[in-house]
């Protein structure tokens, strides 16, 4: 049975690869990269760009992926193809999202490219992606509280057909992150207004993004055209499990409510990896503030699936053993415990891979 390797990674501000520019970008990648602010970020400097850029592709030539879903990729869908024919062979077909300093690509190997369609912007669900929906802020309920929004990071929708007539469609995500001005535990403790109204306001920003995501989900898969099977994936920029703020003050996790609801069975996702694998699965490490600077581990990155790739007699289906967290492939790529220089890590995000049969 023919297998298609499915992956996702958010490889780290790629578009310090291109010397951290967008509308001026020369058309090259430089021996070194000074790094640059924007706004409140500061990208990093790599002493070594070539040396990166190996880094990055020899772990997706060692992941072999089929399609990759990749998340802050460089603005230009011009400097993710020149990437891909410099380091990759040009193997791969791109599809990207909006430009903007951190876009979303789909990438697609060119021996199934030919299958490859990207959704229209006028199929049901696709105007919530890509325009402007509202959401109310915390303790905001008159019309004149609500606030609009969108995506920062709009996502990249596409079919894929396969050799034999199945199909299989693709949502790429990039959820806005959950950085606020709640930083330090004393702010918590002394619960700062500023502080905590920025972070409560921050989540449902978040909340709003999933709620059209999941629109466009039940929509994609009412369709009369639907697919074989729908896989969502990408960085959610949130963990399974129940969070400070969720306790103290009843906000649902972020992925539970991308899952849909028990009362639709058929518009269920499901998480790609058993749950024995998905209960030790990280994907990247930071330090929590409100855990006083403890180091911690969360699965961010996922791979979900609709009910159809989880049945056995499906025209696609997904291998669930296979779903795991790449870190000790990404490992053979990194110099040390990659931490430091950046050019000693290909990102600070572990990539995902799942394996489906057809």
């Amino acid at each position: 049975m023919p297998t298609l390797r499915v992956a996702t990674w958010n490889i780290e501000w790629m578009v310090g690869l291109f010397n951290g520019r967008w509308k001026d970008w020369d058309g090259t990648i430089p021996p070194r990269f000074a790094g640059r602010t924007l706004g409140s970020i500061r990208l990093d400097p790599i002493a070594d760009v070539p040396l990166l850029c190996d880094r990055i592709a020899g772990v997706i030539r060692a992941l072999k992926p089929d399609v990759l879903a990749i998340q802050e990729g460089p603005p230009l869908k011009a400097q993710v193809e020149h990437f891909v024919a410099r380091f990759l062979d040009d193997d791969f077909a791109v599809v990207g999202s909006n430009a903007t300093w951190q876009s979303t690509y789909i990438l697609v190997r060119r021996a199934l490219a030919g299958g490859l369609t990207v959704v229209p912007p006028d199929s049901p669900g696709m105007a919530a992606l890509t325009g402007s929906f509202f959401f109310y802020p915390w303790q905001g309920f008159r019309v004149a509280d609500r606030r609009r929004h969108q995506f920062a990071r709009e996502p990249v929708c596409v079919d894929l057909a396969l050799p034999g007539g199945k199909r299989l469609a693709f949502v790429n995500v990039h959820l806005k992150s959950k950085f606020s001005k709640l930083k330090t535990m004393a702010q918590w403790e002394a619960r700062e207004p500023e502080a905590m109204l920025d972070a409560l306001d921050v989540r449902q920003k978040v909340s709003a993004e999933v709620a059209a995501l999941r629109r466009y989900v039940s929509l994609r898969l009412m369709m009369a055209d639907v697919p074989h099977g729908l896989v969502v994936l990408g960085d959610f920029n949130d963990g399974p499990f129940g969070e400070l703020f969720e306790a103290e003050f009843l906000l649902h996790n972020i992925l539970d409510e991308m899952v849909g609801s028990f009362l639709e069975p058929d518009l269920l996702l499901r998480h790609a990896m058993k749950p024995d694998i998905l209960r030790a699965a990280s994907s990247v490490t930071f330090s929590d503030p409100l855990q006083g600077g403890a180091e911690v581990h969360e699965l961010i990155d996922h791979v979900l699936v609709s009910p159809r790739l989880m049945v056995a007699r499906n025209a696609v289906r997904l291998h669930q053993a296979s779903c795991k967290v790449q870190d000790k492939l990404a490992a053979r790529f990194t110099e040390g415990d990659g931490k430091g220089a950046r050019e000693r890590r290909p990102s600070d995000h572990f990539p995902v891979l799942a394996t489906f049969g057809y």
